[in-house]
């Protein structure tokens, strides 16, 4: 990963410097001919010669990154990246070497008898000869192309690029060598253009190219908002190469096949677990804004479930009928919701605002009501403009006890690292703890450390003072865990990861790298000093643990295969400009809308080309870890519900279409989904009657 960052950043980086490097090089090399001493344009021949090879070594450099980055794969290296510079701007670059160059390096030794002796007229005409003067203003094309890329969509066909890419340049090409020669003008217009006419003609091309520029960043920003009412169900359906199913008009909620009545259709909202039946666990939740103060006294403008931060933690028992009321008492006209992170509820019982429920206003109450059918640490989480509330403090824990607890321990304890905005400015914390904690343990003790990232950044974990073992992913239970010690655990954001460990006799610390000065000692004394390290190297999940039969498998007949490319440029996105997060190109709603049928096995490729971080959250469903970069995962078999795909990676999962619905699949940095990337899995026959906006302005991101 470290490898792709290095060359994806230095790509950009040369992308941004080559459009200067070769416009300075073609305005100095034009400059040549008006030199009318030979002292003089010797002296501009090597200031253009210099310049130009600067231009060519940086394009050199630029390619050994697409070397560095084809490594990885070609979508690494694919499409805009290639083709701006294969196609717009390497056939100048070879043009200014065969022509542009000898004629520099000649002109740079010219020799001189009379420093300020006239040029004779053919070397003048020589000068301004187009094969000269014409393939660095190509090359500076190609230069302005590879920065314009950044805001072009990143997948096109292979066969569209080239031809749209190879008219572009040789479009400018043609007009670049007219302008430079003045037989070619006399050739379609008679005559020479005079100079003022040629001055007059440049600048109503300037003022129209400023107003073309103009008029698309107003309708950019005009086409780009995003309607003030529309249905989850728009996009694109990608039936993942497999059979695809009676309904295809997928925009503004319509679910219905030509010819068919819809009477074998359900919506979302008949998708509710037990109406009836007394709860086993109940709860009830109140969404109310409040100043909470973290431990070292910053203040937090917090929305809060019960005026706790975070919220209740609710502990229930595998095979529980749970009922939680939701009510909301947040200020103005805030509505709020619950979503059940990586419980697989039913669809109606998911709480993501526009697609399986409206959200709750201020007064107003919904209640849930699902069975657990599985356990392990979960957490609960707002699913209405999540990106302000989660941040907010709309959160807490849900820990599901298995049926049968074998792995009993003396103290279980929810670690809740989160970000929080004080009145002194961004702060790192465990739950609301930004200050170092000591708590007691006895020797011998078993402790279950239950760490849980509800922020949208990776953050790295360490556990310092004793071997421990991993037992849990995404509450999960890991298949005989092995002990470790020293390493980097990481997390994605939404992503759990359950530690165990025997108390010694000495302290041991538990801490989260985003806040090093923070975090949890344990000690027999409740007084111990131990000093956090985060220099290990990284845990990898990957080949941890022991491998176990699965009903999924890498060589499973699967019904459907679906590819997913993240990707980010920059662009007009809900009428603002930005660095918008993309999925095969597209932003939500026009992303990807996987169609599946149910009882399918399903197949996906995740792959990040782009300088940030991707933890892929599928709703209502775990998906099996098959591989990462092309090599099978050999430890226990990694049950997921939030996938990390890092940059430069390719991850690829399972998962069976066993859970009916529209379920959300979203990258879980809300500020990601925020910008667009944001898809769902929607299986065939079902509905939904909820819209994003409408009277309660539903905005599930």
């Amino acid at each position: 990963m470290a490898m792709y960052v290095t060359a994806a950043g230095l790509e950009l980086a040369l992308g941004i410097v080559l459009l200067p490097a070769w416009l300075i090089a073609a305005v100095t090399t034009g400059l040549q001919p008006g030199r009318r001493t030979a002292g003089r344009m010797r002296r501009m021949s090597r200031i253009a010669l210099v310049l130009v090879a600067l231009a060519l070594l940086l394009t050199a450099a630029r390619l050994v990154t697409y070397g560095l980055l084809a490594l990885h794969g070609w979508a690494f290296v694919g499409d805009r990246r290639l083709f701006t510079t294969f196609v717009m701007l390497l056939p100048a670059v070879i043009a200014t070497v065969a022509w542009t160059v000898p004629w520099l390096i000649s002109a740079a030794r010219m020799r001189l008898p009379d420093r300020d002796a006239l040029v004779p007229l053919d070397e003048q005409s020589r000068a301004r000869s187009p094969r000269h003067v014409v393939p660095p203003r190509v090359a500076a094309f190609g230069g302005f192309a590879c920065l314009a890329q950044i805001f072009l969509p990143p997948d096109r066909s292979f066969w569209i690029s080239l031809v749209a890419y190879g008219l572009i340049t040789a479009a400018v090409a043609g007009l670049l060598v007219w302008r430079a020669n003045a037989r070619l003008q006399r050739l379609f217009t008679g005559r020479e253009i005079p100079r003022r006419r040629a001055l007059a003609v440049r600048l109503g091309t300037a003022v129209v190219a400023l107003g073309t520029v103009v008029g698309l960043v107003n309708y950019g920003i005009a086409d780009s908002r995003l309607p003030h009412t529309f249905s989850m169900m728009k996009g694109r359906a990608d039936w993942g190469g497999g059979a695809a199913g009676q309904h295809h008009d997928m925009a503004g909620g319509h679910h219905m096949a030509s010819g068919t009545s819809g009477a074998d259709e359900v919506s979302v909202d008949k998708l509710r677990g037990p109406r009836s039946g007394t709860p086993d666990r109940r709860f009830s939740l109140t969404a109310q804004a409040k100043k909470e103060k973290l431990a070292s006294g910053k203040t937090v403008d917090a929305w809060t479930y019960n005026g706790q931060v975070p919220g209740p933690q609710l502990r229930v028992t595998e095979g529980d009928l749970v009922e939680i009321k939701l009510r909301n008492e947040l200020p103005g006209k805030t509505p709020v919701t619950i979503h059940w992170h990586g419980v697989d509820v039913p669809n109606g019982e998911d709480g993501v605002a526009g697609a399986t429920q409206d959200a709750v206003l201020p007064g107003k109450s919904f209640t849930y009501r699902f069975r657990v059918e599985e356990s392990g640490t979960r957490w609960y989480h707002s699913h209405q403009a999540a990106s302000e509330q989660v941040d907010r403090g709309l959160f807490g824990a849900l820990i599901i006890a298995p049926k049968k607890q074998t792995r009993p321990v003396d103290k279980d304890v929810s670690v809740l690292a989160h970000d929080w905005q004080t009145d002194k400015g961004l702060v790192s914390a465990i739950g609301a703890s930004d200050e170092l904690e000591r708590r007691r343990a006895e020797p011998g003790e078993k402790v279950r450390v239950r760490l849980t990232n509800t922020s949208g950044t990776t953050r790295e974990f360490a556990i310092d003072g004793v071997p421990y073992k991993v037992t849990a992913l995404d509450g999960t239970d890991v298949h005989k865990p092995t002990a470790l010690k020293g390493k980097k655990l990481v997390l994605g954001g939404g992503n759990r990861m359950d530690v165990e460990f025997t108390m010694p006799d000495g302290p041991v610390r538990v801490t989260d790298g985003s806040a090093p000065d923070a975090g949890i000692v344990y000690s027999p004394n409740g007084k111990g000093e131990l000093k956090a390290d985060l220099s290990g190297p990284e845990f990898d999940p990957y080949s941890y643990g022991s491998p176990k039969k699965t009903e999924l498998r890498p060589d499973s007949d699967f019904d459907r295969d679906y590819k997913l490319v993240f990707d980010e440029w920059l662009g007009f996105y809900d009428g603002t400009f930005g660095l918008k997060q993309t999925i095969n190109g597209r932003v939500f709603p026009d992303t990807p809308m996987l169609m599946i049928k149910e009882g399918d096995l399903a197949r996906a490729t995740f792959i990040n080309r782009g300088n940030e971080d991707h933890p892929m959250h599928l709703h209502g469903h775990h998906m099996l870890a098959l591989s990462k970069n092309g090599k099978r995962a050999s430890g226990s078999p990694m049950w997921q519900d939030t996938v990390l795909v890092r940059p430069g990676e390719e991850v690829q999962v399972a998962f069976k279409a066993d859970n009916p619905g529209i379920w959300m699949d979203h990258c879980h940095n809300f500020w990601h989904s925020k910008l667009g990337m944001v898809m769902h899995l929607a299986y065939d026959k079902v509905t939904t009657p909820y819209e994003i906006g409408g009277p309660v302005g539903n905005k599930p991101e």
